[in-house]
């Protein structure tokens, strides 16, 4: 039984272990409104305007702790009709 509560423990810290070095790095952008509860949600992330009106969003989910950020360009409006 106490061979079980080590593995248990070790298994544990293991886990923690990981996800502090599966951490990114802190970054100084201000918050994009994302948010994560118990391993599920996730959120929108607008990039700055280009010069033709374009930007960057990335969209973030979670479900269970499985998911990913999708970052894709979106055109800028198009150009005044003559």
């Amino acid at each position: 039984m106490r061979t079980m509560w080590l593995g248990v423990g070790a298994a544990v810290v293991a886990l923690i272990g990981a996800g502090l070095v599966a951490a990114g790095p802190a970054s100084a952008q201000p918050p994009c409104g994302n948010f994560e509860v118990w391993g599920n949600g996730g959120g929108r992330c607008d990039s700055g305007p280009g010069p033709d009106g374009s930007f960057t969003r990335c969209d973030t989910v979670y479900v269970l702790g499985i998911g990913g950020t999708n970052c894709y360009l979106v055109p800028g409006p198009p150009p005044p009709a003559t």
